[in-house]
């Protein structure tokens, strides 16, 4: 035991010198000596407890912090794949959908919660197909008789005013600049020049500027849906107007007041049939100038 406790003070360099005279005069001294340089070769790396033990815990606070970060992306794209879903169906849900009906022909259109739109010619309505649901508005330009199913509203929006519906069966004309709302089952609401006005069943409405005439209405549904136009008590010009648009004609006058007023009706088949029933009545005459030319004159004169 005093052995070991010589050597450790000489390898720590704690000997006497008396301690030490006597350890170099012992006969190992030697093969101490030569261990304890090929010891000193050996490089043992410093180790500094507090340091090691806060490396430790940065090495750990980093590694929960990866994970942290590392869980947060996974919510951030989950995120941004919900907000782009939003965004593109926001996106495609205010596109409109537009119908134009052909010159010559009436086209049907059935909206998305089961209305039913048949489009005069000419007809344009435009409507947000895929946001119906929370954009429910039709916006028309020209006539088109409206089916609504039952309990549902919409709007209808023209330059000259707003029709609002619920379940009803209606015509709504914005021809020849005359705003005409006819109402044929249900109830229909006008909003026109900041006045509402309630269209019953069997009740039509011409509104302008200055006034609104009233007429009644005697079938179930518009007759140009029976390929005819149907005035009441109209001045002569919005009638030559009406056969100039349907057969694709120019309509002169010559001596004949356009403020008569007409009631009637003439077939969209035959410009022949058509020029006569409205004619005879008011004791006028007509001819045709060319393929696409008619005059409307008074012989009388």
């Amino acid at each position: 035991m005093e052995h070991n406790n010589i050597l450790d003070k000489w390898l720590n360099g704690e000997l006497s010198s008396q301690e030490l005279e006597r350890f170099n005069a012992n006969p190992d001294f030697d093969i101490y000596r030569n261990i304890d340089r090929e010891i000193q070769k050996i490089e043992v790396p410093s180790h500094d407890v507090e340091t090691g033990f806060a490396d430790l815990l940065q090495r750990k606070s980093t590694s929960k912090k990866e994970i942290k970060i590392f869980r947060l992306s996974n919510v951030l794209k989950v995120a941004a794949i919900f907000v782009m879903l939003v965004m593109s169906y926001i996106f495609v849900a205010n596109i409109p959908s537009t119908t134009t009906a052909p010159m010559a022909n009436t086209e049907q259109l059935l909206l998305p919660d089961d209305s039913r739109i048949t489009l005069n010619k000419d007809a344009t309505v435009t409507y947000k197909k895929y946001g119906w649901a929370f954009d429910r508005n039709v916006t028309l330009e020209g006539e088109a008789f409206f089916e609504v199913a039952k309990g549902k509203k919409f709007t209808v929006t023209t330059e000259q005013g707003i029709v609002t519906v619920l379940g009803t069966k209606f015509n709504v004309s914005t021809k020849n600049n005359k705003f005409k709302v006819s109402c044929y089952e249900g109830l229909v609401s006008v909003s026109h020049n900041n006045r509402i006005f309630e269209v019953t069943p069997g009740n039509s409405y011409t509104f302008d500027n200055e006034s609104n005439v009233n007429h009644i209405v005697y079938t179930s549904h518009p007759t140009w849906i029976f390929n005819e136009s149907s005035f009441t008590n109209i001045d002569l010009y919005s009638v030559i107007l009406a056969l100039e648009n349907q057969f694709g004609i120019a309509i002169k006058t010559e001596n004949i007041n356009v403020d008569l007023r007409y009631t009637g009706t003439f077939t969209h088949t035959n410009l022949e049939d058509a020029l006569r029933t409205v004619t005879v009545p008011l004791n006028l005459s007509y001819r045709k100038d060319s393929k696409n030319g008619v005059t409307i004159y008074n012989s009388k004169k």
